[in-house]
């Protein structure tokens, strides 16, 4: 979809069109999903599912901060990066609490 008309969704969205705002949680989770999957290649599926609804989450609890004249992927790209270093680091923690027999 063009970033254009993703924009004007999530404009549409802010003014409480829920059926829109569907539509851009429809469109931008599978770009999450390869956004984790480039930054993130160890984690697994259910990893990366988990992350996603993160991510959806903070931009639903956001989503009033988006500015509607500018891009709306830049936007979703930086919540997903703290979303996504914060699931890096309990996947580390995580691993360096195994035990190892």
């Amino acid at each position: 979809m063009a970033p254009a008309k993703l924009q004007a969704l999530m404009r549409a969205a802010q003014a409480g069109d829920m059926r829109a705002y569907e539509s851009v949680l429809r469109i931008i989770t599978p770009k999450l999903r390869q956004l984790i999957r480039g930054q993130r290649p160890f984690f697994s599926a259910e990893e990366i599912e988990d992350l996603v609804q993160e991510i959806l989450l903070s931009v639903h609890a956001v989503r009033a901060t988006y500015d509607p004249n500018r891009a709306l992927m830049p936007w979703v790209s930086t919540i997903a990066h703290s979303r996504i270093a914060d699931g890096a680091r309990r996947y580390y923690r995580g691993k360096a609490q195994e035990i190892q027999m």
